[in-house]
């Protein structure tokens, strides 16, 4: 007779069965991809073709350079981008800064918050002679391999080289004080002049996305406080890019999530998850193979560390909308640089305006594969309001210097046009051998100031 003990012990025994089965199921839908992942790293790592399933050299150097938004505690800002490995903190006056002391493989930022390996004391040695750079991602070194391979530090390699090559070879410059006859009076002044004795250091005070507002603020609040002999400013793509009605640049996207438009934290979730799909090693390799992985060339035009008006806004996104707010735009920075011309004349300071170099200018027959790839990826629209918004800033920066004799200008926008090699990495990031002509036209034009003229004999 069936009882009822045997019917539930059936019962239980079928159900214990059906869960089994659905926890063995779930287990294999797990473990599958997992195994296969451990599979794929141990086959790749054995076969040394593991760097085909990393990321690739290109977006870590990206991440390296895109900043990473936090508060003064160091904590990111909730619903905001965070993968970068910059860190930036809001400054209510500046917009934002440089976190001090951080470090990665390609740049070393000191305790000050500037681009150095040293930290920089307010008071200036006797013998030393000062050189700030201020400006956006150019003037930082934006892509560059490490801090030795940015224009400002090549340039005061290229000073103190100088002064040390006087030091060891004095009779082959020209002399302080000329000699009695006139003979070799001639043959002096036939020598090569020697530029000012001391110690240069040049500052990177440069920060990315900063429009002239913020280079101006941070001149007015940080730099003049070390006592600069030079400053050097070299900008102008940020403003074309920041609307008019912006003084200088701040937090991207941080009004927007402020106000409730920002990124909604289900979209933030899904970004994530999705960054750490196509970070594992199957997938990496199934694209791969398949030929759906992004080229590196493709990140490369994108926008870095640039105002947006939403978080994921393209070059379009960005560009003046009419002349009318070119126009302003252009304005805008004129008014900011004639500021800082007034502080260097009333200080008695050397400043030096340099107009940033862009890709827009490479002429086709000179463009690398990489570049070629970066302008095909720009849009008509920005190469040609490049065009035209560079030589608007060239002209307003010039009537601003004219103002002053302690000021110049150096336009560096066509400055690569014929460049033999790859100029370009990004639309407005130098290469590092872009870097170092940059530096020698810095440097022609400093010493130009810093050359000693020889006394009459007796004198």
């Amino acid at each position: 007779m069936y009882s009822r003990y045997n019917y539930d012990y059936s019962y239980k025994k079928k159900s214990s069965r059906r869960r089994w089965r659905w926890v063995l199921v779930l287990l294999l839908l797990v473990g599958i991809p997992v195994g296969l992942e451990f599979l794929t790293r141990f086959v790749s790592h054995a076969t040394g073709t593991s760097d085909r399933f990393t990321a690739d050299p290109t977006s870590t150097l990206i991440d390296a350079y895109q900043l990473r938004f936090v508060s003064r505690q160091g904590q990111p800002y909730v619903g905001l981008p965070d993968s970068g490995e910059l860190s930036a903190v809001r400054d209510p006056l500046l917009g934002y800064r440089l976190a001090g002391d951080q470090q990665s493989n390609f740049w070393h930022i000191n305790e000050n918050g500037f681009r150095a390996t040293e930290p920089l004391p307010i008071a200036k040695p006797e013998a030393e002679i000062r050189i700030f750079v201020l400006g956006g991602s150019t003037a930082f070194g934006q892509l560059s391999s490490n801090n030795q391979t940015t224009f400002a530090s090549k340039l005061e390699t290229r000073l103190n080289d100088q002064v040390a090559e006087q030091r060891a070879n004095p009779d082959q410059f020209q002399p302080t004080v000329l000699p009695f006859r006139a003979d070799q009076v001639q043959e002096a002044l036939g020598l090569p002049p020697r530029i000012r004795d001391g110690q240069y250091r040049v500052i990177n005070a440069a920060v990315p996305g900063y429009a002239s507002g913020n280079e101006l603020a941070m001149l007015m609040q940080r730099v003049a406080a070390y006592d600069p002999d030079f400053v050097v400013v070299v900008g102008g793509h940020g403003d074309l890019m920041l609307p008019s009605a912006d003084r200088g640049s701040d937090v991207p996207g941080l009004e927007q999530h402020l106000t409730g438009e920002g990124q909604a934290w289900g979209a933030e979730l899904r970004t994530q998850v999705h960054d750490w799909f196509t970070q594992l090693y199957l997938v990496q390799g199934i694209q791969s193979y398949s030929g759906q992985r992004q080229q590196p060339e493709q990140l490369l035009a994108q926008p870095l560390n640039l105002y947006a008006p939403t978080l994921n806004a393209t070059w379009n996104d960005r560009l003046p909308q009419d002349q009318a707010e070119l126009e302003q735009r252009i304005q805008r920075y004129g008014n900011h640089v004639q500021q800082m011309v007034t502080w260097a004349s009333v200080n008695q300071k050397r400043l030096i305006i340099g107009i940033e170099p862009d890709i827009s200018t490479r002429q086709p027959d000179a463009l690398t594969p990489e570049e070629s790839t970066i302008v095909a990826e720009l849009d008509d629209n920005y190469l040609e309001q490049m065009r035209i918004g560079f030589d608007g800033l060239a002209a307003a920066a010039s009537q601003a210097a004219d103002q002053s004799a302690n000021a110049q200008v150096l336009n560096f926008y066509p400055l690569y046009e014929s460049f033999p090699g790859q100029a370009f990495q990004s639309p407005n990031g130098l290469t590092d051998e872009a870097n170092t002509l940059m530096s020698e036209r810095l440097y022609d034009a400093i010493a130009s100031q810093l050359f000693i003229q020889p006394q009459p004999f007796g004198s």
